[in-house]
């Protein structure tokens, strides 16, 4: 079983979430999500990063060097399988459904990209996986026809942090607080994709989510 840590959002959060809330929306004894310094390259592979530094409350900044993930499309008609079906689908191809039977190692974060249309309505969905160092020059060729490799561009990510398990109401809430934040600094992001993190192993002690806007 995880077990939250709780701690009053201040300089707790900050060092925790890596950012400062704004103070509209502290919440006493927040759940604090696990820094991610204390998962990449502790834990976890994760992409290279950059922390940016940013004088503006609500939200995180992070470049993301580009690299090698290995994608596929949620079907959108498992309904509440969706999700779970991409991430075996990924899963497997780690195991070794892939040409070289290769055993890969898990890496942070799991990211699921949901695109929207001009009302914000979602019409598809992908999740993802990042490639590790070992295998980034020359990854196997998945078995699955529905799982394929992907070669990204540095990004520039907004994010904010959560530090459990939440219902979709709380990530709406998270995506709408982001963008409300990102507006109030003239920040500019695409706003018809979501990004969601997932950087925790299951049955962590701490736990860490992100919701993310990329820069445009």
């Amino acid at each position: 079983l995880s077990v939250a840590v709780s701690a009053p959002v201040g300089d707790d959060w900050s060092d925790a979430a890596g950012y400062e809330e704004c103070p509209d929306w502290v919440v006493a004894n927040k759940t604090l999500p696990e820094p991610v310094d204390d998962i990449c390259g502790v834990k976890l592979e994760c992409p290279d990063r950059k922390a940016v530094n940013n004088p503006d409350c609500g939200f995180g900044i992070r470049k993301v060097l580009g690299g090698k993930w290995v994608s596929t499309k949620v079907d959108e008609n498992l309904g509440e399988k969706k999700y779970e079906k991409a991430f075996m689908s990924l899963f497997f191809y780690i195991s070794g459904a892939n040409s070289d039977s290769a055993k890969i190692p898990m890496t942070a974060p799991v990211l699921t990209k949901s695109y929207m249309d001009s009302s914000y309505k979602e019409v598809a969905a992908t999740m993802h996986f990042y490639i590790p160092a070992a295998f980034q020059a020359n990854p196997p060729t998945p078995t699955d026809s529905q799982v394929y490799i992907e070669e990204w561009d540095d990004a520039l990510v907004y994010y904010r942090a959560l530090g459990e398990e939440s219902p979709v109401k709380v990530w709406v809430e998270e995506y709408t607080n982001l963008a409300t934040a990102l507006q109030k600094t003239g920040t500019t992001f695409y706003p018809y994709m979501t990004v969601g993190a997932g950087f925790s192993q299951p049955g962590s002690k701490q736990q860490r989510f992100e919701a993310m806007f990329v820069a445009n």
